[in-house]
């Protein structure tokens, strides 16, 4: 599998060909923490990472999801949470977005709404706002996305594998049980790596041998090292 900084990439640009915006962002945040990861696609003038965690617990799309705006949709714009006028009297804006020339943003959470760690999208833009058809393109490709967050979760969660490099696995074998951990299905393992279930089953089946298990739970717990 491609690392974490080309998937990234690849999302960033696939986002940008869908949508016309003068950029696209990724974020993601640990609200108990603090802890933030960002990242800005094509690499130009954007929100840094020291702004955005100053003025992120007060960013209308994130207190939007947190507090559950419009139920529990993933999917939301900024005038689907706030007027210009609202809009223009915060710091997010005053300090984070009308430097860029931006004033539209439209967002697509990867985790779900009201979680005290939010991932997302985010696409921006200049006076005219997203469209409705824009928003069913995006609720289209959530769960694409959601999936491969899944697989490419970064060092603000997902469990350790202490253990793996101590038994006897292939690549495919470590690569099959660290996307198990993150909590894919076989499914979802086969279809990410462009292999069937039953080659996903197999590896799995090999992979339990060596460890000295016959299931996912035990196989997990000694390559953590539990």
């Amino acid at each position: 599998m491609p690392d974490r900084q080309e998937y990234l990439c690849a999302a960033g640009e696939m986002l940008e060909g869908l949508f016309p915006v003068l950029g696209i962002g990724w974020a993601a945040l640990d609200l108990r923490t603090g802890e933030a990861e960002v990242a800005n696609f094509p690499e130009a003038p954007s929100v840094s990472k020291e702004v955005f965690l100053q003025v992120c617990r007060e960013h209308p799309l994130i207190v939007g999801y947190t507090q559950g705006a419009l139920g529990r949709s993933r999917v939301l714009r900024m005038s689907d949470v706030i007027s210009d006028r609202a809009l223009h009297r915060t710091r997010t804006y005053q300090e984070g977005l009308r430097p860029l020339g931006v004033d539209r943003q439209f967002s697509v959470l990867v985790t779900p709404p009201a979680s005290a760690s939010i991932r997302g999208w985010a696409m921006n833009r200049g006076g005219r706002d997203f469209t409705d058809n824009d928003v069913d393109l995006a609720r289209t490709l959530q769960p694409v996305l959601r999936l491969l967050d899944m697989a490419y979760t970064g060092p603000l969660s997902g469990p350790r594998m202490n253990r793996i490099e101590d038994y006897s696995l292939t690549a495919r074998e470590r690569e099959i049980l660290v996307l198990l951990g993150k909590g894919l299905t076989g499914v979802a393992i086969g279809h990410l790596l462009g292999v069937s279930p039953r080659t996903v089953a197999k590896h799995l089946e090999h992979a339990y041998a060596k460890l000295g298990c016959t299931n996912r739970v035990d196989a997990l717990r000694r390559i953590r090292g539990e």
